[in-house]
């Protein structure tokens, strides 16, 4: 029978019985289509439903967990879904609270996951300070002018004798340097023709971010071009007070040994100081994301779970930065691929999930 044979009843029933037939092939449809969405741990914005490699950076893909299923928004679901979907609701909840994040190991795997124990170390800060061998009319003359107020003390009132002294302390010298160069066992004229009985001095120029590891007494090796398989060994004598303003450095004076007189006046070279940091809480630097507002760190607290912990840093010593505050001994940090760690856990748990 054709179309056009049918009543307009008969061919608005076949219409209705052609569109419920459709709508129940299209909701099997969707409902079966239902795919594994992967993404780039660099490039979450990106994504696939098959695995594969980030068109991007060449990255593997990575399974999304858990994903909401958009193209089933519209359509109304049983109740067993519903409460299904709480469950994860919930749960999802409960990871944002406590800010634990679980990664699988087949992840962990994927994305190249490391992590060490932090723990204390005995840890050695080298310092390197341009140097110069010393050449200082200035400090000359203070010296020459105060010890010679010391001799004739009786000519001079106790104020001008402190003023002179003060004058010494501005020029980087310590009371007890003062005694010594004005006591005769140093010569004032070292400082301008070169050093005498068999040593030199040295002045280094450390940066204000270095001074605080710098301390009197501390060994010092001086090296220079002109001899460049020669070491001079000595120590630090003393340590200006005021800091230069315009390179934000501070000098060091040192005296090292050299009993040929190598060392000419303005030779320039390098001073090296090793300082000594034992038994200290440190951790690798590679472990360590600075949001600018804060610093944090990624500890395992169980084989698949992450936390982030904000963290106070002290000194950087080479691949190791000091631990103030924030970490424990014998608690294991993420030390390889941290800033895959934190995209993911931003994936999870939105943009503000650092702790505060």
């Amino acid at each position: 029978m054709k179309p056009s044979d049918l009543s307009p009843k008969d061919l608005f029933k076949r219409i209705s019985k052609l569109l419920v037939l459709l709508f129940l092939i299209g909701y099997i449809s969707n409902c079966s289509s239902k795919k594994d969405i992967y993404y780039c741990p660099m490039h979450p914005t990106y994504t696939s439903d098959r695995p594969g490699t980030c068109p991007i950076c060449n990255m593997d893909l990575v399974k999304r967990e858990n994903h909401p299923d958009h193209n089933s928004s519209n359509i109304k679901a049983p109740n067993i879904q519903k409460e299904d979907h709480s469950e994860h609701s919930s749960e999802k909840m409960d990871d944002r609270d406590d800010k634990e994040l679980s990664v699988s190991f087949e992840k962990q795997q994927s994305i190249g996951i490391k992590t060490e124990l932090v723990e204390r170390k005995n840890l050695i800060k080298k310092i390197s300070a341009y140097s110069s061998v010393a050449y200082d009319p200035e400090l000359y003359s203070a010296l020459s002018e105060y010890k010679e107020a010391v001799r004739t003390s009786e000519f001079f009132s106790a104020s001008v004798l402190n003023n002179l002294q003060l004058r010494l302390r501005q020029l980087g010298l310590s009371p007890e340097q003062i005694r010594v160069w004005t006591s005769g066992a140093r010569d004032p004229s070292e400082l301008v023709l070169g050093g005498k009985s068999g040593r030199a001095h040295i002045y280094s120029q450390i940066y204000e971010s270095d001074f605080t590891s710098a301390k009197v007494g501390l060994p010092i090796r001086f090296k220079t071009d002109a001899y460049p398989d020669k070491e001079f060994v000595g120590k630090i004598k003393s340590i200006d007070v005021i800091l230069d303003k315009n390179n934000r450095t501070l000098r060091l004076r040192s005296e090292v040994s050299d009993p040929k007189q190598l060392l000419k006046p303005q030779m320039f070279g390098d001073a090296i100081l090793e300082v000594s940091l034992p038994n200290t809480l440190a951790i690798p630097n590679s472990a360590i994301l600075d949001t600018g507002k804060q610093k944090i760190a990624y500890v395992q607290t169980a084989p698949d779970k992450f936390k982030a912990v904000s963290i106070q840093t002290g000194r950087n010593i080479d691949s190791w930065t000091e631990i103030l505050s924030g970490l424990k001994e014998e608690e294991r940090v993420v030390t390889e691929s941290t800033f895959l760690i934190d995209s993911e856990a931003k994936i999870r748990f939105g943009s503000n999930s650092h702790p505060h």
